[in-house]
């Protein structure tokens, strides 16, 4: 009989989707330029969740144009 782990495993560390910090902002407009500063920002601090947060941004914000 085989006895359970008595210790935490190492978490699963799980790829994240490229598509969801793309998003290429409409020039000349400052909402989607702001976002897209805001957007590098993040990545350069490893804040995925802003980062994907501002991609957000960007690509709904391309729909209204």
């Amino acid at each position: 009989m085989s006895s359970p782990n008595r210790y935490s495993e190492s978490p699963v560390e799980l790829p994240l989707d490229g598509w969801l910090v793309e998003g290429h902002p409409v020039r000349g407009c400052k909402p989607c330029a702001a976002s897209h500063d805001e957007r590098d920002q993040a990545l350069k601090r490893n804040d995925w969740r802003a980062a994907c947060a501002a991609a957000a941004d960007i690509r709904s914000h391309q729909q209204n144009h």
